[in-house]
């Protein structure tokens, strides 16, 4: 027997954040042994939290052998809180602190957060309940139907004659840059339309395809110029078009924390007419970049000397980025996007993030805006402030690396107590309309693929093996069944399930390069496939169970199930079958393995998952 019961996603109203005009109102229960006096909530808005304020608890009634306190809060202002509870016992100060999400009588601090957002805070509707499908355009898809013009730099760039060759990387290439191209193309995403429309995708997310003189495309050379050895505008807005049509849009990565050296804009190699930042002072885009000694030393992203950073508060680049119509923003969104993926989001002070949702959802309200922020981006500190990406007037939503990180340590160590702390600590941090439309990914360009991963333990793989490794058929085997288990989770927890090309048909690979290999379906794992079509047919089947509402059934050791609305989700981490004995009958939505009710109660296999329609099956 606990005694104290505190959970802020159970016992508070409204449940996790709550927006600016609504009372919140917290409900505690504590072990009527425990001596209590002057039992206060205790909570302090993160700008000063030397001011403290504190709540006097009411005492309400007794509940079997607890004591139930509540008290409640009038509206709070916009922002970030943390907040613990006091008492004395015994003329002794006690705190109730937040331990993994438990509350537990402590002699020290810990505190819950409390995350309060504008009440006009919405996201898009029609990325609710749906699937990402993530593409590197280089390495997708090359249709013969393009025929590609020369580039800037042709010169320099090295053109892949095999598919199937493995990304030319600094383990075979001296002063490697990433020069190394396999030709896939726009025409290539719409030749694989019906196969993308077969997985029941409704957002693509495409790596950059800006003009940019390395394949990765991060290094923009134009931001109004689709790089010529992917297509022309006038193709990707077809492309956009033909996607539309049946269901799919397109959002774009904006890369505007740095150009790539080799563009219109600094022009270190003289391959443009007009004059860049690195050619002369008087050129206007001078004022975007930081120079320390003219023109050879340079601030640029992470020290990469091709990539110079933009200083991203100039007045005159935040016009060429978000100026209504005219701005780069506007220019794509008419071409037929329907949102943007923001890379780096927490290297851009809040003045440029303003101004970009502003121009964003002026041109178009339901346009999504994706920020990449690979922590809990409801308390990320960066730019010497707390930052607000998620308070309503900035990002719509993030990336999800930290339900990555515990999906992957979840199947892969079974500790079902962390990862049940680290989903229910994001649920209760983000505004429901941002955790509605979270990117929940398990591979991406910059990590290593899902499969490898759980195949082995990849930091025993030394980096000068990583060209050439894969997986043994065991490791595959285990991989690849642990992935069925890791995207189950992703496809029914909240948030939008990304997929990463080739995921679903068992590509494997450690970081860039090798992760961005060359999608080949001809040597795929059909099985995977197949699940994955299984999958996304599922989720789409019942897509308004999902589009939001979550809640945690059960946590026991080996055993997880949260209700989804209707549908009770139940994972069984065991190498023993289990009884759920709440559960008698139901019908089976979705599962790895064969189920059986008894009068006992639901008989689930070992390391096994599934999905019930729970109107009837609760005993």
């Amino acid at each position: 027997m606990k005694n104290v019961i505190y959970n802020p996603l159970i016992n508070k109203r409204p449940s996790g954040a709550s927006k600016n005009n609504e009372k919140n109102l917290f409900q505690i229960y504590i072990d009527e042994k425990i001596s209590i006096k002057n039992l206060s909530l205790v909570i302090f808005n993160d700008k000063n939290e030397n001011i403290r304020n504190k709540f006097a608890m009411n005492y309400l009634n007794k509940n079997e052998n607890y004591l139930m306190y509540s008290v409640q809060l009038n509206e709070l202002e916009t922002g970030l809180y943390f907040y613990y509870f006091e008492f004395f016992e015994n003329e002794s100060l006690k705190y109730i602190s937040n331990f993994n999400f438990n509350a537990e009588i402590s002699d020290e601090i810990s505190t819950w957060q409390l995350t309060v957002y504008n009440k006009d805070f919405q996201t898009p509707e029609w990325i609710k309940g749906g699937i990402i499908y993530q593409i590197f355009p280089d390495r997708f898809e090359k249709s013969e139907n393009f025929i590609p013009t020369k580039a800037k730099n042709s010169e320099e760039r090295i053109i892949h004659s095999n598919w199937t060759d493995i990304p030319n990387s600094a383990l075979d290439t001296k002063n490697y840059s990433a020069k190394d191209f396999f030709m896939g193309n726009l025409n290539g995403i719409l030749d694989k339309k019906n196969y993308i429309k077969n997985l029941n995708v409704n957002m693509i997310y495409l790596n950059p395809i800006f003009e940019s003189s390395e394949n990765h495309r991060y290094s923009t050379a134009n931001y109004f110029k689709v790089d010529p050895f992917l297509g022309t505008n006038e193709i990707f807005k077809n492309l956009c078009t033909e996607f539309k049509n049946i269901g799919i849009n397109f959002i774009l990565d904006g890369v505007f924390s740095h150009t790539g050296s080799d563009s219109i804009y600094f022009n270190k190699y003289n391959r443009y007419d007009e004059p860049g930042a690195y050619n002369s002072k008087e050129s206007k885009y001078y004022p975007w970049f930081k120079f320390i000694e003219y023109p050879e030393k340079y601030e640029s992203w992470w020290g990469f000397e091709n990539l110079p950073t933009l200083k991203k508060e100039n007045a005159d680049y935040i016009d060429f980025i978000c100026k209504k119509e005219e701005g780069v923003l506007n220019y794509w969104q008419n071409l037929g996007i329907m949102g943007w993926r923001i890379d780096v989001l927490d290297e851009f002070p809040d003045v440029f993030i303003d101004e970009l949702r502003k121009s964003i959802k002026e041109k178009n309200e339901e346009a999504f805006i994706l920020g990449e922020v690979w922590e809990d981006a409801s308390n990320k500190f960066s730019y010497g402030n707390r930052r607000r990406y998620l308070l309503g007037e900035q990002a719509d939503s993030i990336m999800n690396y930290p339900w990555r990180t515990a999906i992957i340590e979840l199947v892969k160590y079974k500790n079902v107590e962390l990862f049940a702390s680290r989903i229910q600590s994001i649920i209760n941090n983000y505004p429901q309309p941002a955790l509605d439309t979270m990117m929940n990914l398990l591979s991406s360009h910059d990590v290593e693929r899902i499969i490898t991963v759980l195949g082995t333990d990849i930091e025993k793989v030394s980096y000068e093996d990583r060209k050439y490794f894969t997986l043994t058929k065991d490791e595959y085997e285990k991989g690849k069944a642990l992935q069925k288990m890791a995207a189950f989770l992703q496809f029914t927890l909240p948030g939008i399930p990304s997929i990463y090309y080739g995921e679903e048909i068992g590509m494997e690979g450690f970081r860039d390069p090798f992760n961005r290999q060359c999608f080949c379906l001809e040597s795929s794992d059909r099985d995977l496939l197949e699940y994955y079509i299984q999958l996304t047919e599922f989720r789409k089947k019942y897509e308004n169970s999902f589009k939001t509402g979550f809640k945690f059934e059960k946590i026991s050791k080996t055993l997880i199930s949260y209700h989804r609305n209707d549908i009770l989700c139940i994972i069984n981490l065991d190498d023993k079958p289990v009884i759920y004995e709440e559960i008698n009958k139901g019908e089976l939505l979705f599962s790895n393995r064969k189920i059986f009710f008894t009068d006992y109660g639901l008989v689930i296999g070992a390391n096994s998952y599934l999905a019930l329609n729970t109107k009837k099956g609760l005993l």
